[in-house]
């Protein structure tokens, strides 16, 4: 079955319903838009987010990703505390606590290598599914290591067609 495009319209309140990978992450978008909130703020997070956080400190908290990336080893998600969507929003003490929090988490799952990157902004040029600043940690297979290896896709934007 196709996937439904969804219109620009269909941006409702923080969500991006372009975005959501998977029918239960639309399902949830759905009750979240109904109640209005942005459910990356503290007050909304545990509600809608079925994993439980990991870590919390003054600015972030870390939970596993409700939806990861397929093939992901891993897919751990540090959210800011404060509704921003922008990194001039972020506190500069904040960056401080982030890094030792991915730090925290190199060392509690044993990561020997990954990625991190950050939405912010406009969902339309981020591909996130939540107007708030996130940053999402991956872990994929080493290269070399299984047969069946192939590369992770990461949507972080969109670029321009060739014609």
């Amino acid at each position: 079955m196709a996937k439904k495009k969804y219109t620009p319209e269909e941006k409702i309140g923080f969500l991006d319903f372009n975005h959501a990978r998977t029918p239960e992450q639309i399902e949830l978008m759905r009750k979240i838009t109904d109640d209005g909130v942005c459910p990356f703020c503290p007050e909304y997070f545990t509600k809608y987010h079925p994993k439980p956080i990991l870590k919390e400190g003054a600015w972030w908290y870390v939970s596993e990703n409700m939806s990861p990336y397929e093939g992901t080893k891993l897919h751990l998600i540090f959210v800011y505390k404060k509704h921003a969507t922008m990194p001039s929003e972020i506190d500069p003490e904040a960056t401080k606590e982030l890094f030792k929090l991915i730090g925290w988490a190199e060392k509690e799952f044993q990561i020997e290598g990954g990625s991190f990157f950050m939405r912010f902004g406009k969902t339309e040029y981020a591909g996130a599914s939540v107007d708030h600043c996130h940053v999402q940690l991956i872990v994929g297979n080493a290269k070399g290591t299984d047969a069946e290896c192939d590369k992770l896709k990461v949507k972080l934007g969109y670029k321009k067609l060739q014609k």
